[in-house]
This record gives C-alpha cells, sequence and structure tokens, in this order.
C-alpha cells in the first residue's frame, strides 16, 4: 500500500495488472486486522481501479494442481499452499508474480519483488 502504491501505477503502465479476490480479501483483512489502518480501505479500493480481479471460483481446476506444486518447490519446501490462488491465475492468465513471498521459487513461474520491478522499469525508461 504505501511505497507500492506509485509502484503499481507504474506497472500498470507497462502490464497489465491481475489478481485475484481471494488476495484482495486478504489485503482488506491485513489492513483492518493487522495494521488496524480501516482508513486505508479507501486507499485498496482506489489501486483496484487499476487491477482487473479474477474470482478464485473460475481458476478453481488448476488451484489443486498449484498446490501440489507449491508443496514441492525446492526453495521453499515449507509446504505453505495458502497461495495457490496466485499460482494457478499465474498460468491462467500467462503471467509472473510481483510478491515478496519467496514461496514462489521453484514453481515455474517467475516472481518479482518490488525492488527488481522498479530496476526493471528504470531499465525499461532508459
Amino acid at each position: 500500500m504505501g511505497r507500492s502504491a506509485g509502484v503499481i501505477a507504474e506497472a500498470g503502465r507497462h502490464a497489465v495488472l491481475v489478481t485475484t479476490d481471494r488476495a484482495l480479501e486478504e489485503a482488506e483483512r491485513r489492513i483492518v486486522l493487522g495494521l488496524r489502518r480501516p482508513e486505508l480501505l479507501t486507499g485498496l479500493e482506489e489501486l483496484t481501479t487499476e487491477i482487473s480481479v479474477v474470482s478464485v471460483e473460475s481458476i478453481s481446476s488448476l488451484v489443486d494442481r498449484a498446490r501440489a506444486v507449491l508443496r514441492d518447490a525446492v526453495p521453499s519446501r515449507n509446504g505453505a499452499v495458502s497461495d495457490a490462488h496466485i499460482v494457478a491465475l499465474a498460468w491462467d492468465v500467462d503471467a509472473e508474480i510481483w510478491s515478496h513471498d519467496r514461496d514462489f521459487g521453484g514453481t515455474g513461474v517467475a516472481s518479482w519483488s518490488t525492488i527488481n520491478l522498479t530496476r526493471a522499469f528504470a531499465d525499461i525508461a532508459a
């Protein structure tokens, strides 16, 4: 939300941004329950105008396979599968993932941290 807001706008100039309805629900919970900053929900709502939202239900046929891939991914091997919907979405729309979560390593889907994404945009501009 904070430092990433400008990066979302920049990313939107270079690519189509897409996420799942579950990821948005998780962000809302994090803002309200974790950060205890419900006033930030307006900012999240504004940011989502730049992002296409896909229902997890519409990609459910890929989620089970994504769980297995996450569970067996070599770099993490922690068994975390809660973000299977993100991997399934990346497969469905042939996309890369923007996240600081290291669990996506070894899934066959490229993932970008905010700093590396920002560097890539600077390279494109140069």
